[in-house]
């Protein structure tokens, strides 16, 4: 793997996958205990095996995702109408994250042991529009509810940030501190504050300007990732292992558990569609990929 933002930058080889069908509480405090609400989901789509995100639904139908090994990468276009794939393109073997704005651009993370960058891309075409070098590697990034701001967790093995990048230039226009074992991070929706997850279910809000942890609140062990409602009261949290898994719907007003659903095994990430009238829950291994609808 390459060990320097410049060889990040290298496309890899193209990568052909296999498609299946298809008010504040204190750091401390207990959670809750919440029902879990049995819930099928109303809809499977396919995916690709391997799968290690997806980007949000867009209006015209169409859904990018991530996929592949340490090997060799890609990001695979599908219809959500169809469930067949609509395109394709080969990306660097150090993208660990995607997500796609409304405005159709890409945020490709990228991250190696020792470097990071995110890449833009067009959603049309798939091609490349801008490169940003990160002070380290990429975990996640997310997009702002602007459709223009991305931000990108990144960090090491002593210290964690999200990078606030500006896509319509590629400027890098401010620095937030994060726990250093974040997993997941969304903004709100005025883009004032930053929702950050660690593993051991804790939520800190952190704000944007200076960087202080406003409040922090438990939803449940084993955090893994994070989504957020349209309008911004709700907020969704993907815990546990692989094999046992379940998304908190938290109240944000009151900072509590307001129930709970159940997710697949392998669930990886979970989206909220544009409307927040269902949850998209991203599911793969080694072996298979899908993503199941609930309506919430």
């Amino acid at each position: 793997m390459p060990s320097s933002v410049s060889h990040l930058h290298v496309m890899a080889g193209l990568f052909v996958l296999a498609v299946l069908p298809l008010a504040a509480c204190s750091a401390g405090r207990s959670v809750a205990p919440a029902a879990t609400t049995a819930s099928q989901p109303d809809r499977t789509l396919a995916a690709p095996k391997g799968i290690l995100a997806a980007g949000q639904p867009q209006t015209n139908g169409a859904m990018w995702m991530l996929a592949g090994n340490a090997r060799s990468k890609g990001l695979f276009e599908f219809s959500l109408t169809s469930g067949q794939a609509i395109g394709s393109v080969s990306v660097s073997n150090a993208a660990q994250s995607m997500t796609e704005s409304v405005t159709g651009m890409l945020g490709l993370a990228l991250g190696t042991g020792k470097a990071g960058a995110l890449e833009l891309l067009n959603g049309n075409t798939g091609t490349v529009s801008l490169t940003v070098p990160l002070g380290g590697p990429a975990r996640e990034v997310v997009v702002g509810a602007d459709g223009a701001t991305f931000y990108v967790l990144n960090g090491s093995a002593t210290s964690a940030s999200v990078t606030i990048v500006d896509s319509a230039n590629g400027r890098i226009s401010g620095t937030v501190p994060v726990p250093l074992d974040t997993v997941s991070i969304v903004p709100d929706v005025q883009e004032t504050t930053l929702y950050a997850l660690q593993p051991s279910g804790d939520v800190s809000q952190i704000a944007i300007a200076g960087g202080k942890i406003m409040t922090r609140f438990p939803v449940g062990d084993s955090g893994r990732s994070l989504a957020l409602s349209p309008d911004g009261s709700t907020l969704y949290v993907l815990k546990g292992g692989l094999a046992s898994t379940n998304v908190a719907v938290v109240d944000l007003a009151t900072e509590s558990v307001r129930k709970v659903l159940p997710a697949p095994s392998n669930c990886l990430q979970v989206l909220v569609s544009a409307n927040g009238n269902q949850l998209y829950q991203v599911v793969g291994s080694a072996s298979y990929g899908n993503i199941q609808v609930i309506s919430l």
